[in-house]
């Protein structure tokens, strides 16, 4: 199943939320147990405490006021018996509305031997106020048992408090270092998760959103037979069809646009040949005397017909080119016969133009495997645009010079420049850029397409470099 962009995202959101959830809900039930312990401690066990030591020192108070009485037989101290009496009846019923299981059963007995105490104390009152003899050494042992014991059992208590709350404390240090452990581990695991998701969502949206943009690069390069077998997630995957599509519409249009040129090319170059030898023929006299204006409109024929024909061709190497039928013979040439001879040929135009050629090589040069003549049909026509778009008394320097072990030839003009947005664009076929001057619509915009296309072959690279107002500079390289 091929989940879609939003469902992927979704998806990837809920799983990082449900274990941001999980790690919260663990803190919370922590947080919660921490809680419980530490009311635990203050509600309870500290109470208990303080209720311990109040029972003790009221306990103790009834002791020394019942025995004072008995002895100065004076009312007051029994009356004072009878309050620490009822304080301590009030405080056992608040320890025993604690509810705590582990102190219950020794209140129970403190409360029932109390009883007993206050059973002895008030017995004794009675016959001490008769002012008869009584076994007042036994009523004293048995409240003196009765006391020792329930100090003892206080004791006993505040011990068991102490150890409860000892514990209790323990337990939270060691609930709080478990509790710091696990979120440490559940963090981490948590991050990592959440990094992992994270890099196989966004691969699964980056990955055919990069081959997409390859293809596309492809496309506008003018390689039409690229494609992108995307499957997933489907939105960009019906994008990738469509752009296959528009690939595979876009070659058939660039083949039938081959065919057009190349059948053109074809039937234009017989009437054409056909009319530049008539126009021959009538130059020579062959068809009677011709006038001198006659001659003049003789030669502008010739002229344009050999234009004419340099276009077809040219229509037919680029259409080769772009088949990939055009053929090259190689061979390991040195290149300064190549340069000599191309500007041995343009010397004619650079004496009518009236401007300044200057040819050097710098070094000495490597032998380069190479197709001579195609590399001279490159070195003419970029030694051509220099001297067309230069202006009179303006200079052309053509520079050939090893450079990392490779064939490196610069070809620099004094000319108007080409603005930076079209440095690319003049390598397109009948696209001469942007330029400032009227030659700028000269030629037929095929000459640096060739160029290109046969450097290429070579395992070249040509790009230009200009600056408008300060000149072009056309340059390419060949591996030796």
């Amino acid at each position: 199943m091929r989940l879609s962009l939003f469902s992927r995202l979704t998806l990837g959101y809920l799983a990082i939320f449900l274990m941001v959830a999980g790690a919260s809900s663990y803190a919370i039930l922590m947080l919660r147990y921490v809680g419980e312990l530490t009311e635990s401690i203050l509600q309870v066990d500290n109470r208990i405490l303080e209720h311990e030591k109040v029972l003790a020192d009221l306990l103790l108070g009834q002791s020394r006021a019942e025995q004072k009485f008995v002895i100065t037989k004076d009312e007051v101290w029994q009356l004072q018996f009878m309050r620490l009496k009822n304080d301590f009846e009030a405080r056992m019923k608040s320890a025993l509305a604690l509810r705590d299981s582990s102190v219950k059963p020794i209140l129970d007995v403190i409360e029932r031997n109390s009883r007993s105490y206050w059973g002895l104390v008030e017995g004794e009152a009675r016959v001490v106020r008769t002012r008869k003899p009584y076994p007042a050494r036994q009523y004293k042992r048995d409240k003196d048992a009765l006391v020792d014991s329930m100090l003892s059992l206080f004791q006993k208590l505040r011990d068991g408090q102490q150890r409860a709350i000892y514990v209790k404390v323990a337990n939270l240090a060691s609930v709080a270092d478990r509790a710091q452990e696990v979120a440490v581990t559940i963090t981490l695991i948590c991050l990592l998760a959440i990094v992992l998701m994270s890099l196989l969502v966004t691969r699964s949206i980056t990955r055919p959103i990069d081959l997409l943009k390859n293809q596309t690069s492809e496309i506008a390069a003018g390689n039409f037979t690229a494609s992108a077998p995307i499957k997933s997630p489907p939105e960009i995957s019906a994008l990738a069809e469509s752009l296959n599509a528009m690939g595979e519409k876009l070659r058939q249009i660039d083949r039938l646009k081959a065919d057009f040129f190349a059948s053109m090319s074809h039937e234009l170059r017989t009437p054409l040949t056909s009319i530049k030898e008539g126009t021959g023929l009538m130059l020579e006299g062959v068809g009677g005397p011709t006038t001198a204006k006659q001659q003049k409109l003789l030669g502008i024929l010739a002229e344009e017909s050999n234009r004419l024909i340099s276009l077809v061709n040219s229509l037919l190497d680029l259409s080769k080119m772009e088949a990939g039928m055009m053929s090259y013979d190689f061979t390991v040439t040195n290149f300064d016969p190549l340069l000599e001879r191309a500007v041995v040929e343009i010397a004619p135009l650079v004496e009518a133009k009236q401007i300044s050629l200057e040819s050097g090589v710098d070094g000495t040069l490597p032998p380069v495997r190479m197709d001579a003549e195609r590399i001279l049909q490159v070195l003419r026509n970029l030694l051509g645009n220099a001297i067309k778009f230069t202006p009179k008394g303006g200079q052309v320097t053509i520079v050939a010079k090893a450079a990392d072990g490779k064939l490196e030839v610069s070809v620099e003009d004094s000319g108007p420049g080409i603005a930076a947005e079209s440095l690319l664009s003049i390598f397109e076929k009948f696209n001469q850029g942007d330029r400032q001057n009227g030659a700028a619509r000269l030629g037929t915009g095929l000459g640096l397409a060739m160029a290109k296309g046969i450097i290429l072959s070579h395992g070249g690279k040509i790009w230009a470099e200009s600056k408008l107002g300060r000149g072009s500079k056309f340059v390419f390289v060949l591996p030796c």
